[in-house]
């Protein structure tokens, strides 16, 4: 009873939202459908602005690999809603009448890149699970790593007679309902088999009464007076004598998706299926966000920590794409630039290897590159598309003032940064500023901390942004003139640690010298005197899909040769780190 997308027999990647709103377009071809009566149907009666659809109709045209402009799949009547305007011939061999698209020929299913060890994890819990074990399962990783992909692989690979029940849970202002994802999950199972209603009726009256349309009004009555008032503790029994019941005839696949957002209640029956010693055939797979997990202090932290240490759960985190598996992603949609390593080693550096933004940007190369087939696509001139902008909006709305503020900083100062560098620019403590920091290292999505490295002598180790392309939106999300005002504080910053006998070189003094992308002007710096003037010199040409703006008197790909009394040493690692601070990283 597995729903999912098929293109060509094989498995399509569909996140369970995009999903449903695909479905409700499909039933009815040619048909409008209003944003009010998408929103209506795929997210019931919740409030959900008119963004998140949007957001939702873009990841599927992704998915599609459909043109807004010239869809073959999906059409936008303007100001109004949605088409779906492909063919779609009806399966007579199904009995729910599965519905089959008619895609054009050019269309093709990717592979599926990596996560092998992944999936075989997966695959040895749900053996575990069909033996006799309840297994709980985590995949967990930052937004956009392929936790839903990896999910729909592992379904994909199953086969059709896998009964699988799947809730997903959605970002609420308030307590929200108890037990959401988890009774989405059973109405799509009493959907499926009718015999589950009857089961809930005989060993879980509680749970039956939050889904009203699968009893009368008369059943409903009893059970009421049966039951005064609905017990929380209670449900978490009846929910495990169900499990066992059900799962003595076959094994069970329940799916939770974006768990951070759970409410309090799944997460402890989470904790009580685990920990309970029923005779449950349960794989219980869920996926969640450490960082929205440990910044808001989610109860889901606490409890998958305890179900680890005691070995009643396992964590599979994603980690990114690998520069081979990036290469490999681009040789599949992008085969004139497959053996192109520098392209391919810019775009791993540019998106950091998370496939969303791998597949993203190297989406926008190829559509650059049908309008232009003459011209080489320029990486470095991309803007971050308009779909992961609106992600990582979201995140700069969370930052409260003092930690934009400082980010923000740290962003004119480049990828990598000092902390006393912001603290001077700031004119912050520096206490302050490194504690923060260190929040915001181990919230896990804004920066990393610093590393360790053996041996080294620095007073400083510096921190980093975690993904280039936040950085970039968070500095083009600062005002002009605030972030003008920021490069010259920066260089001030850097001049007086410079005075102080720490270690900065005469090319990153320059870069402030510049005129920032923005147009506001920046006082010219002094120009540094004696052997430092040689400071820049170009040694190597820079590949047409690097080349991007920024000052014109540091284009990114030079390397840099920092003369000092000693002699020459190359420095090919400011590069990068010059082209972050022109906002083109």
């Amino acid at each position: 009873m597995k729903a999912c997308l098929l293109r060509d027999g094989k498995v399509v990647a569909l996140p369970p939202t995009p999903f449903a709103v695909l479905c409700a377009l499909v039933r009815q071809p040619g048909v409008l459908l209003t944003k009010n009566a998408l929103l209506d149907e795929v997210w019931g009666h919740q409030f959900v602005s008119d963004s998140v659809l949007k957001t939702v109709i873009s990841e599927l045209r992704t998915l599609l690999e459909d043109d807004a402009r010239q869809p073959s799949f999906i059409e936008t009547v303007s100001r109004r809603g949605y088409r779906f305007i492909a063919a779609v011939n009806t399966s007579p061999g199904s009995s729910r009448g599965a519905a089959r698209v008619a895609a054009s020929a050019s269309h093709r299913t990717p592979s599926f890149i990596g996560r092998k060890e992944e999936l075989s994890r997966l695959h040895r819990a749900w053996d575990g699970a069909c033996s006799g074990r309840c297994e709980v399962v985590w995949v967990a990783g930052e937004p956009g790593i392929g936790k839903s992909s990896l999910i729909e692989q592992f379904l994909g690979s199953l086969g059709d007679d896998v009964v699988c029940a799947r809730g997903q849970c959605m970002e609420h202002y308030g307590n929200g309902e108890p037990y959401l994802p988890v009774l989405e999950a059973l109405a799509e199972l009493c959907r499926f088999d009718s015999g589950v209603t009857a089961l809930l009726h005989a060993v879980a009256p509680s749970w039956l009464l939050q889904l009203p349309w699968l009893s009368s009004a008369e059943q409903r009555d009893a059970l009421r007076s049966e039951l005064p008032r609905v017990d929380l503790d209670r449900m978490l029994r009846e929910m495990g004598e169900v499990l066992d019941r059900y799962t003595e005839g076959r094994p069970l696949l329940l799916v939770t998706e974006d768990l951070h957002w759970s409410d309090r209640s799944t997460i402890r029956l989470i904790d009580y299926v685990a920990r309970r010693r029923g005779t449950s055939r349960l794989m219980w797979l869920s996926t969640f966000r450490p960082a929205e997990v440990i910044a808001l202090d989610h109860p889901l932290n606490r409890v998958r920590h305890e179900l680890r240490l005691h070995g009643m759960c396992e964590e599979i985190m994603l980690d990114p794409f690998t520069e081979a598996e990036v290469a490999e992603y681009v040789a599949e949609h992008l085969s004139s630039l497959a053996g192109d390593e520098a392209f391919i080693r810019a775009l791993h550096e540019r998106t950091d290897g998370v496939p969303l933004f791998v597949a993203s940007l190297t989406n926008e190369v190829v559509a650059r590159a049908a309008r232009d087939a003459d011209s080489l696509p320029q990486l470095a001139d991309l803007p971050v598309p308009t779909h992961l902008t609106a992600i990582i909006d979201h995140y700069i709305a969370k930052l409260g003032t003092e930690q934009r503020a400082l980010l923000s900083a740290a962003a004119v100062c480049g990828v990598e940064f000092r902390a006393s560098t912001v603290s001077h620019a700031l004119d912050r403590d520096g206490v302050w500023v490194g504690q923060a920091c260190e929040e915001l290292a181990r919230e896990q999505l804004w920066l990393r901390g610093p590393r360790l490295h053996d041996g080294s002598r620095a007073p400083e180790q510096p921190y980093s942004f975690r993904h280039a392309l936040f950085r970039q939106v968070l500095y083009e999300r600062t005002a002009p003139l605030a972030r003008a005002q920021l490069h010259r504080k920066v260089r001030a910053a850097l001049e007086k640690e410079r005075a102080a006998g720490v270690p900065v070189t005469a090319a990153e003094l320059h870069v402030y010298a510049c005129k920032p992308p923005g147009g506001m002007d920046i006082e010219p710096s002094e120009n540094p005197a004696g052997p430092e003037r040689e400071a820049l010199i170009q040694t190597s040409t820079v590949p047409p899909y690097l080349s991007g703006p920024g000052c014109e008197d540091c284009p990114v790909g030079r390397r840099m040769l920092v003369r000092d009394g000693s002699g020459q040493t190359e420095r090919p690692g400011l590069d990068l780190r010059q082209g972050s601070v022109a906002g083109v990283w």
